[in-house]
């Protein structure tokens, strides 16, 4: 990653990374309790790794950038990313029993996961008109993982930081429920 990308806004450095990724990445599980997770561009080249720290806690490590999930609120339901120390990523459902919002770069992501599947969705939301609620907007981003839970791929728009900064979210939450599930 340059110097620009290291030195300004969480947000500069995850567009910066995906911009190389071109729209999709691998994840593969390192050793055997699947803890960390190399992550992979289309050539299978490492550009970063997500480490596991616990189901409550995660570090991701990409090029000079570092950034952090923590789990907060009641019961563990809410997500907070800090890329270099600054709040990127928020992520939880806004009410009981509805789905995951995520709040990333300046847009709004609505996800589902299928646990069973091993599999995320997340559609970006655009608000049209005022009292009409958020419509999808198109873009979002995809996660599917292997039956074993070592092995996942991510589809995401090129170029799209915050696309990316949820797909590398959603990995981490779907490994970390499938941990405690199975």
């Amino acid at each position: 990653m340059d110097r620009a990308a290291r030195t300004s806004s969480p947000t500069a450095a995850w567009d910066a990374l995906a911009l190389r990724l071109d729209g999709s990445f691998r994840a593969r599980a390192r050793g055997l309790l699947g803890s960390r997770f190399a992550l992979l561009d289309s050539g299978g080249e490492e550009w970063g790794q997500l480490r596991m720290l616990g189901s409550y806690a995660a570090e991701i490590h990409a090029g000079e950038t570092a950034s952090e999930i923590e789990r907060t609120g009641e019961f563990g339901a809410r997500y907070r990313m800090r890329t270099g120390g600054a709040p990127f990523l928020i992520a939880g459902p806004e009410r009981p029993d509805e789905p995951l919002r995520i709040f990333c770069g300046g847009k709004t992501y609505e996800a589902e996961t299928s646990v069973l599947r091993n599999t995320s969705i997340a559609r970006r939301l655009t608000a049209h008109a005022p009292g009409s609620g958020p419509e999808p907007a198109g873009d979002g981003v995809s996660l599917s993982g292997g039956i074993a839970g070592r092995s996942y791929t991510a589809t995401l728009p090129g170029g799209a930081g915050s696309a990316l900064a949820v797909a590398v979210f959603l990995l981490y939450r779907n490994v970390a429920i499938r941990r405690a599930a199975f």
